[in-house]
């Protein structure tokens, strides 16, 4: 059997699912996986990675290099870039971010546009789609027009975030949220760090 390899592949929820349900922790299933969903081995390692469910002694602990290269990202990116980036799982890098007490960002009280993308899953469009229709309150930053894309002039405060997601769970897709960023908006606590 010949398998054409998809590049560039988006993982969809439902191949998600099948990995999370059908990896048995050995090479043969990341194989048989592969074979299945029409991708590389490596394409199936990796999304085991990025979605943390490897096997446990396949975890290797953090140097103390990776924790200053951590500091340094955690802040600008989130934790699913600054993951890969490091070869670690999302999970990895926002539990020990919290042990190492380092702040998630350098400012508080309000959003990017890019990190409303991030935490709530979806790209620009479906962000301004929201945005546009009132959905989503947000303002110009500093009372700029956005840029071209307007990725990055948006304001969005964590209030109305939060009122945005109380409002419209529907609206969330689970494996691609920053499920630690929306129950630390919803409990209230993320101008705390």
């Amino acid at each position: 059997m010949v398998v054409q390899v998809r590049e560039n592949h988006r993982w969809t929820d439902y191949e998600k699912d099948i990995i999370r349900s059908d990896y048995k922790h050995t090479r043969e299933s990341v194989i048989e996986l592969a074979d299945r969903l029409g991708v590389t081995d490596n394409a199936v390692k990796g999304q085991i990675v990025i979605m943390g469910i490897g096997k446990s002694d396949d975890r290797h602990p953090w140097s103390p290099e990776e924790k200053e290269r951590l500091a340094e990202l955690i802040p600008q990116s989130c934790p699913r870039r600054v993951a890969r980036m490091m070869r670690r799982s999302i999970n990895s890098v926002v539990v020990m971010a919290k042990r190492l007490n380092i702040r998630r960002r350098y400012r508080t009280g309000w959003f990017t546009k890019r990190e409303v993308c991030e935490i709530l899953g979806h790209d620009h469009r479906w962000v301004q789609r929201r945005i546009d229709s009132g959905a989503l309150v947000a303002t110009y930053h500093h009372e700029a027009r956005p840029q071209k894309n307007g990725v990055r002039s948006w304001h969005v405060s964590e209030q109305d975030l939060t009122r945005f997601i109380r409002k419209y769970p529907e609206e969330l897709v689970g494996c691609n949220m920053d499920i630690m960023m929306i129950v630390e908006l919803l409990a209230g606590i993320v101008s705390s760090h």
